[in-house]
């Protein structure tokens, strides 16, 4: 797909075929767009991962286009099941030229509706994480380079305002890495959508065919803001981090309770009460990849979130 930067005090991605439709919700604030790829979902001819687009849809136009996106199993995934390829195809009678490369390779969270044609943006997000995490493999052809974008929205009655946005560049790399995508934020606004873009060709100028790209267990982390949980944010220590057995999570914050343990999907795997200020988290049966903490009061209001890692 074809994104212009728009500048503020750094450049984002943004989606810009004028046909589509925007639309903005509410949503607790880490859940995730099935960031592990585990959920798969037949539309049309192809397979979607649920709460993400790809440029499959350019297969139904006449000639049809080949697939660019797959799901991906064994080896081919950093943990779980599956993981989502991304490779750049070169577009037939493209029919957007001005808005759409000829060739293009992407997957971005939404959902396109072909009848009349129009397309969900994002998905509801109320969080301002730090960065977005996410463990990739790249294959380019030449001197090809792949890109990952987040934009972090707020729907003002008339427009969407840019909250925060970054982008980071992927260069070839053979194996999964992981890869920090850090969030530049332009106001103290909560967003109520948020975006996140791959791309196997950042640039149209050099992008290459079969470039291929591989993504696997995206997820935000890490909170910004100065509210309740930010005040008690140094009041937990998390060890060790990254996990291979028993995470403890220790806090020195008196109204807590318990603590929520969920996956990069935003699922509940394990509630945990506090004793004597500290939690304990078999983590040995985890896939290995990024999990969220939730510390909470008796009356369920939660006071804190926050991020850990498994390996194995």
């Amino acid at each position: 797909m074809n994104y212009k930067y728009i500048s503020f005090k750094m450049a984002y991605k943004k989606i810009v075929l004028t046909v589509f439709i925007f639309t903005c919700g509410v949503l607790n604030s880490f859940a995730q767009p099935n960031g592990g790829f585990e959920s798969w979902t037949t539309e049309f001819t192809y397979e979607s991962p649920d709460g993400w687009q790809t440029g499959n849809f350019l297969s139904l136009l006449t000639p049809p286009n080949p697939l660019s996106a797959f799901k991906v199993i064994g080896s081919d995934t950093h943990s779980g099941f599956y993981a989502i390829k991304i490779k750049t195809i070169y577009v037939n009678n493209n029919p957007w030229p001005v808005i759409l490369d000829d060739t293009t390779g992407a997957a971005f969270t939404g959902k396109f509706i072909l009848s009349p044609f129009s397309y969900i943006y994002g998905f509801p997000y109320t969080g301002r994480p730090e960065k977005l995490e996410f463990w990739a493999k790249y294959f380019p052809v030449g001197n090809d380079t792949a890109e990952a974008a987040v934009i972090l929205q707020k729907w003002n009655g008339i427009g969407h305002d840019t909250i925060a946005g970054g982008r980071i560049n992927i260069s070839s790399v053979g194996i999964y890495t992981h890869f920090q995508l850090n969030l530049s934020y332009l106001s103290n606004a909560i967003p109520d959508t948020a975006a996140i873009i791959f791309m196997s060709s950042k640039n149209h100028n050099c992008s290459r065919v079969n470039s291929t790209l591989f993504i696997d267990d995206v997820a935000y982390t890490g909170w910004v803001g100065v509210e309740e949980r930010k005040k008690y944010a140094d009041k937990v220590k998390v060890f060790p981090n990254p996990a291979k057995g028993d995470l403890n999570i220790q806090t020195q914050i008196e109204e807590a309770e318990k603590i929520n343990i969920l996956n990069s999907s935003g699922s509940l795997l394990a509630v945990c009460k506090i004793k004597n200020n500290n939690a304990s988290v078999n983590t040995s049966l985890f896939a290995a990849g990024v999990y969220f903490y939730e510390i909470l009061d008796k009356k369920k209001q939660t006071l804190t979130k926050g991020s850990f890692s498994v390996v194995k």
